[in-house]
């Protein structure tokens, strides 16, 4: 899925989703609203026909950039742990 950084100044970000799914931006606004350096995480979706969802990021201190990090490692264990638990249940 590509993805295009439309703004990175201070304490905000908003980034462009190529597709017309908002699934992956709404898991990622999910997570990253459970860090308490960030402040707003939401997914903006217009009309399929007119644009793409875009995940808007706002932080208190800390770097958009480097919430968002944190929230992609935290989405990857789950995924792993996920997986483990699919296949040592399939095992049995």
């Amino acid at each position: 899925m590509k993805m295009n950084v439309l703004k990175d100044e201070g304490n905000e970000m908003s980034i462009e989703f190529d597709t017309d799914d908002v699934t992956v931006p709404d898991l990622i606004a999910a997570q990253m609203l459970k860090n308490p350096d960030v402040e707003f995480a939401g997914v903006e979706k217009e009309h399929p026909e007119v644009g793409h969802p875009k995940l808007l990021i706002k932080t208190g201190k800390k770097k958009p950039k480097d919430a968002l990090a944190k929230a992609l490692e935290e989405i990857e264990e789950q995924l792993e742990e996920i997986k483990k638990g699919i296949s040592s249940s399939s095992k049995k």
